[in-house]
């Protein structure tokens, strides 16, 4: 709709002001807002924008160029699209026909689950990485994060039009699993460590750090232990697959607890260690690689941007390295976008590893190269920390929240079926519905109270409303649906309702223009709110008028599509009953 009234705009102007037209409107992409209520449904003020670049004024001032401007709109839509086109105070409000919501209506629950898919990516081949879990740790709320916004960010893109594939990019590689195999060696106990592997790993890895506190050397010798696996050393290799292995059953909760999608494709950090020295030839080609005190650097402070290491003093590489072998393949690949969803601790690093690639010529646009740099998650206490042992648990959270569902369930509905299956979607919606409504780049300070309510801006509410209103579908069969009606008079709810459900496919493209799933969250809170006012204002098993009733079941049969629509967007689940 915005995209048909800029084009309406356009054609206004070139009709007043044929000369001067071209130079006036520019691109043709105007500022189209959705106002306040009572203002219509879209408003702009672009009347004001062209106003002062005319060279002969068409009008005496911009509110008066707003008044012949909207009159010119009204004769070119000829009250098609819009019953009121309106000039208030230099601004012109649109407010759609009914005639166009009811058609709407039809498109909606004709296209079923593919309504308001959008033409956005125009098929581009596009990566997304999330979920980037490192071996022998266990997961945390922090890796909660990554999981939710990548997956929904990963559904929203496909949704969107464009090609995506997605990657976890699992860490299993670096100067850390020099220190976890030293703390194995030295005080690790197989038999002990088999019963629980995650958990006892992480004790090591704490031990450690804390070691490392009062005898810096153990640094030195954790370093020595991955130079040493970098360079095939048969030990290491087989404690670092063991480590692996372990690791991968404990990622499965995300995948299968949280159903979460498993990514396309597993390339993790091991994956490019013989992709880095093609890219340190490329770093010397292009004169960017110096030595300094013994590594090898690319000075990025002419950019503001510090030294960036790339292979160190002793010999072992770097995260950054890999980084740049790990554009590099993915670009290789064909991928024309790549979208890291990580959190924004990790700016500067990307910031280092983005220029560079831009250095080597890798890089030609800005947006070719997307950091989703999310706010940290973190207790009431503080931040959260593996090295120093305050984690809490993925394990337990998801657990906690399933068992909080399921009391919730047996509490409103104890007879309902699949009781346990159903706690598990409440859950999944719970979690991440208090991740996704929150804007990514914000800092989000995790309480159970807040994670966990059934009632107000949550998941589970959005859940309750498209199961009731599905319940109200089961008790309308029977009832013969017809055509609808273009000629019947709605109610003002009935409009509003049409009014939200009309705008989904502009939400969609607002989301995946900005990476933010929040927006989409926020749309269906609002949407739910508005069906349930609807609902309670209007009679629809018991009104007596069929056709009214005809176009009442057909507006909830709409809403409970565009909700399910929405909420699988957010990778959360839309049972039909609760």
């Amino acid at each position: 709709m915005k995209a048909y009234i800029s084009g309406l705009i356009s054609d206004a102007v070139r009709q007043i002001s044929p000369s001067e037209a071209e130079e006036v409107l520019g691109s043709g992409n105007f500022d189209i807002s959705y106002p306040k209520s009572g203002f219509g449904d879209y408003a702009t003020n672009v009347a004001m924008m062209l106003f002062k670049k005319f060279n002969v004024v068409p009008a005496e001032n911009p509110v008066d160029f707003a008044k012949q401007l909207a009159e010119k709109l009204v004769e070119l839509d000829g009250g098609y699209t819009f019953s009121n086109i309106e000039a208030q105070n230099g601004f012109i409000n649109f407010t759609i026909s009914p005639r166009v919501l009811l058609n709407t209506l039809s498109e909606i629950i004709e296209a079923k689950e593919n309504y308001g898919k959008v033409d956005l990516g125009q098929g581009q081949k596009v990566l997304v990485e999330y979920f980037q879990p490192n071996i022998a740790k266990p997961l945390h709320l922090g890796h909660l994060r990554t999981a939710i916004i990548g997956d929904s960010l990963f559904k929203i893109l496909g949704f969107s039009n464009y090609q995506t594939e997605s990657d976890t990019h699992l860490g299993d590689w670096g100067t850390q699993f020099g220190l976890l195999m030293l703390a194995y060696k030295k005080w690790g106990d197989a038999e002990t460590v088999k019963q629980d592997p995650i958990t006892e790993l992480n004790k090591l890895y704490v031990r450690i750090n804390t070691e490392m506190e009062a005898d810096p050397e153990l640094r030195e010798q954790g370093k020595a232990e991955f130079v040493k696996l970098e360079q095939g050393d048969s030990e290491n290799e087989e404690l670092w697959k063991q480590f692996k292995e372990w690791s991968w059953q404990e990622f499965g909760i995300i995948y299968d607890d949280l159903g979460v999608r498993k990514a396309d494709n597993d390339w993790p950090e091991s994956f490019y260690m013989d992709k880095m020295p093609a890219v340190i030839e490329q770093l010397k080609a292009k004169n960017l690689l110096v030595e300094s005190q013994g590594a090898q650097i690319v000075n990025l402070e002419d950019y503001g941007l510090g030294v960036a290491v790339v292979v160190k003093s002793d010999g072992g590489t770097t995260y950054l390295l890999r980084d740049l072998a790990t554009y590099i393949f993915r670009k290789q690949q064909g991928f024309e976008k790549q979208i890291y969803v990580v959190d924004n601790r990790q700016s500067h690093a990307l910031a280092q590893t983005f220029k560079i690639l831009e250095l080597l010529g890798v890089i030609t646009s800005p947006t070719e190269a997307v950091h989703i740099a999310y706010g940290v998650l973190s207790l009431p206490e503080g931040q959260m920390s593996t090295r120093k042992g305050t984690m809490v648990g993925a394990k337990e959270l998801i657990q906690k929240a399933q068992e909080k569902a399921l009391e919730i369930i047996n509490e409103k509905n104890p007879g309902l079926q699949n009781k346990e299956a159903v706690s598990k979607q409440v859950m999944q919606a719970a979690l991440k519905y208090f991740d996704l409504s929150h804007n990514y780049k914000s800092d989000i300070v995790f309480t159970w109270d807040k994670a966990l309510s059934f009632e107000g801006n949550t998941g589970p509410y959005l859940q309750y409303t498209h199961a009731r209103i599905n319940g109200i579908l089961r008790k309308t069969q029977g009832i013969a649906v017809e055509q609808i009606d273009q000629n019947i008079a709605l109610e003002d709810i009935e409009q509003l309702l049409l009014r939200k459900l009309q705008k989904f496919p502009e939400i969609i493209t607002q989301t995946a223009e900005n990476f933010s799933p929040n927006i989409i969250s926020n749309y269906l809170f609002e949407l739910s709110q508005i069906f349930n006012s609807f609902y309670e204002a209007v009679p629809i098993l018991k009104e007596t008028d069929s056709a009214k009733q005809n176009i009442r079941i057909k507006i909830i049969i709409g809403t409970a599509q565009v909700l399910k629509n929405g909420l699988n967007l957010l990778g959360i689940p839309a049972p039909e009953e609760m």
